[in-house]
């Protein structure tokens, strides 16, 4: 698989009283893919060959039991425009595919999801900034078992800053990474300033 295409930002989401909206944006390494993106996505990435997931024991379900979030994750990749395929809906998060599952002993398992739509409205993971380190995170998977991490850290990350290549990690200690929207929002059409990224790790 070709290596990580580092980008230099993430983006965000808007609201449903909000006239643009945008998604996180993460550089990754697939090919296109169809499920749909929400708004100006920009997660740039470099022509690969796929590996065949289809015998991939994928995530399903991420639950959150303290910041009361239950939602449904679904594989995604990359859109022909170049763009990582988030769900629209804010209430469904996008496993990235083309990196670590949770049965892997390496890397990180990316979630991306919208915190909120013109569509849809605010989603469950508004409340991910509710979480604690210590707060547990529970992931069920396609095979009927369950993974379960522990919070580590819960930060706001401006889009400059955040480093996609850690995020992406493929061979570092096996990590949970959820990202969404985060900072304050600029009315001039810039969407949010950061993103609110939570890392945990196996329990």
């Amino acid at each position: 698989m070709a290596a990580l295409t580092v980008g230099s930002s993430l983006t965000a989401c808007t609201s449903r009283d909000r006239s643009v909206q945008t998604a996180p944006v993460l550089a990754t390494p697939s090919p296109a893919q169809s499920v749909s993106t929400a708004g100006n996505s920009r997660i740039r990435a470099r022509p690969a060959d796929p590996p065949d997931t289809t015998s991939v024991v994928q995530p399903v379900r991420l639950q959150l039991a303290g910041v009361g979030i239950d939602v449904q994750v679904v594989a995604v990749g990359v859109a022909p425009d170049g763009q990582m395929a988030l769900p629209p809906n804010p209430a469904t998060i996008g496993w990235y595919r083309f990196g670590p599952s949770t049965t892997d002993d390496r890397g990180s398992v990316v979630l991306g999801g919208h915190i909120d739509s013109k569509q849809y409205g605010v989603g469950p993971l508004a409340r991910l900034r509710r979480l604690h380190p210590g707060d547990m995170a529970v992931i069920r998977l396609s095979n009927n078992s369950v993974t379960s991490y522990r919070v580590r850290t819960v930060e706001d990350i401006a889009k400059s800053s955040l480093a996609l290549n850690k995020v992406f990690d493929r061979d570092g200690a096996p990590l949970l990474r959820i990202i969404t929207c985060g900072g304050p929002y600029d009315h001039n059409g810039g969407g949010y300033r950061d993103n609110l990224v939570v890392t945990a790790e196996p329990t």
